[in-house]
């Protein structure tokens, strides 16, 4: 009886194993192992693309790649259209075939036997989740692109689309509530992992617009292919994408400068390396659809050196730097004023006139030591300005105390 007893245990334990391990091999799907370049050839054969244009293939070359993976084809044999206008029902039909290679479901996509080409992938749709049912009257119309957004958010599931840039906020998608965006979450997702960019530096969107088979390719290879996807932030929308021009503080004994605006956060750890923070205020600050941002404001032990700046705590690759401002003589502006020079120095160093001249704010009684302080505000935008302080005390016998930047 014992070696039956054995073998029974043996089995109830091998059964037991098997009974975890199942699920997980169903579970499995191929992922982004299953975008591979099959479909090679077909490119060559397109008359119609200017190879020396972004979209070609001595470029970006994505209309080659979309066309390879297979899930965008040409009007025909011979022509792509590149400049043509995206359909919806084009749009439904990639994010049909994204999503059943993803999911790795048998392949609904052929052509079937509805009424139009497109019924199969319209029901394939509705079926899976990309569609609402009758969502849309008219799908041989063009495509909006917040449309497009739309679609292509639901072609992959959230592991397909991970997070991997702060957005707080795109300019033309954050209007008022009397005229919401459509579909401005799936906007935001998209520009979150990477999938939309928008206009170079600005990153706007133009929700409102077509898009074409070209741009369409480059959004088709960032959703097959994550290596291919971009990496930016876009803290502000009244921020700026790069430093502001002509704004610098250096330190004279490292030699190391930092400008207000959106800055990499290595170039602001680099500026304060060996500095300790003596104070420190933390508060969440929530934008556009769910975004999370922190501002903090850091007081370091040397040269009275504050700066404010926000950052994004999960991803902190970029900070928007809001305020610096010292009173040791040892920094410089980009204008070449520090603590110490005289008011003579001050107004040598602005001979602007305008809206960007040096202007003056006589003392207030409220101060104890009757500070008078100069101000140049430059206006870059309707929504862009930088506003650049000079503090001067009596107890500095009139010369610059405190060298202020503040972005906003």
């Amino acid at each position: 009886m014992r070696p039956l007893k054995k073998l029974c245990c043996t089995l109830l334990v091998s059964l037991l194993c098997l009974s975890f391990v199942t699920p997980a091999l169903a579970a499995s799907t191929p992922g982004f192992q299953a975008f591979t370049k099959t479909n090679l050839g077909a490119y060559e054969k397109f008359t119609d693309i200017d190879q020396s244009k972004w979209y070609g293939s001595s470029k970006q070359g994505v209309i080659k790649t979309a066309c390879e993976l297979n899930i965008l084809n040409g009007m025909s044999p011979t022509k792509f259209d590149p400049e043509g206008t995206l359909r919806l029902n084009e749009a439904v039909k990639i994010a049909c075939v994204i999503h059943a290679l993803y999911t790795g479901q048998a392949d609904p996509l052929q052509p079937g036997t509805g009424k139009h080409w497109a019924d199969p992938y319209l029901a394939y749709a509705e079926a899976n989740g990309i569609l609402q049912k009758d969502e849309f009257t008219n799908y041989d119309r063009p495509a909006t692109r917040s449309e497009m957004a739309h679609i292509f958010a639901k072609s992959l599931p959230e592991d397909g689309l991970k997070k991997i840039n702060t957005i707080l906020s795109i300019n033309d998608v954050e209007r008022d509530d009397l005229s919401p965006v459509p579909y401005a979450a799936d906007i935001f997702k998209l520009y979150r992992a990477g999938v939309l960019a928008g206009e170079p530096k600005t990153h706007d969107f133009r929700p409102d617009s077509t898009i074409t088979r070209a741009e369409t390719a480059a959004i088709v290879a960032r959703l097959a292919l994550p290596e291919t996807r971009e990496k930016f932030d876009n803290f502000l929308h009244r921020g700026f994408y790069t430093d502001i021009p002509g704004f610098t503080l250096t330190n004279t004994r490292t030699g190391k400068t930092l400008s207000p605006g959106q800055r990499p956060y290595e170039e602001l750890t680099a500026f304060v390396e060996g500095f300790t923070v003596i104070e420190q205020k933390k508060y969440d600050l929530y934008g556009a659809q769910n975004s999370v941002i922190t501002k903090v404001t850091n007081t370091y032990d040397k040269d009275n050196l504050r700066i404010s700046y926000y950052v994004d705590e999960e991803n902190p690759r970029c900070v928007f730097i809001g305020w610096i401002s010292t009173n040791s003589p040892d920094y410089v502006n980009q204008r070449g004023i520090r603590v110490g020079c005289s008011e003579a120095e001050l107004k040598e160093k602005y001979p602007e006139t305008g809206a960007s001249a040096l202007r003056y704010h006589p003392p207030e009684p409220s101060h104890s030591d009757f500070s008078t302080f100069y101000t140049s505000i430059i206006t870059y935008s309707e929504t862009n300005v930088v506003d650049t302080t000079y503090s001067m005390s009596a107890a500095h016998n009139g010369s610059v105390s405190d060298i202020i930047f503040f972005a906003y």
